[in-house]
């Protein structure tokens, strides 16, 4: 797992994301499991889809991306944090909304799905916790 935590630590410095929420956002979609595939596709750390790699990995790395490499895809999945967070100006709640449910879904707080609520809430609270050192390690 330090493997893990540090790459997704140095991805975070990389594309200046809080390397916290990098790590947290990481635990909370896959427990830094790099063989995990979703139900609805998504592969690996950062839980990226193979349409959104194949659409933004030469958009934002100038590259493809193989996201069964752990280091590919923390890396796409970290880009695409920051594009959200660029696109959203750094509003976190919306940032996050749209890494989980894509941009149809970001809105006002007030507005956000229950879902997507409860998706933010797990992601800053899981980001919290490592930055307080309570996270596995």
């Amino acid at each position: 797992m330090m493997i893990t935590t540090s790459m997704l630590y140095a991805a975070g410095l990389k594309h200046g994301v809080n390397p916290h929420l990098v790590v947290g956002l990481a635990w909370h979609e896959s427990g830094w499991q790099p063989s995990v595939v979703s139900s609805a596709s998504a592969v690996g750390i950062m839980q990226v889809m193979p349409s959104t790699a194949a659409a933004d990995g030469p958009a934002l790395l100038n590259r493809d991306v193989n996201l069964y490499d752990p280091g590919d895809n923390i890396d796409m999945g970290t880009a695409i944090l920051k594009n959200n967070l660029n696109r959203y100006n750094n509003d976190l709640a919306k940032a996050l909304t749209a890494y989980y449910a894509g941009g149809a879904a970001v809105t006002d707080w007030g507005n956000l799905r229950a879902d997507c609520r409860r998706y933010v809430w797990a992601v800053y609270n899981a980001a919290m916790m490592f930055k307080d050192g309570k996270g596995p390690v």
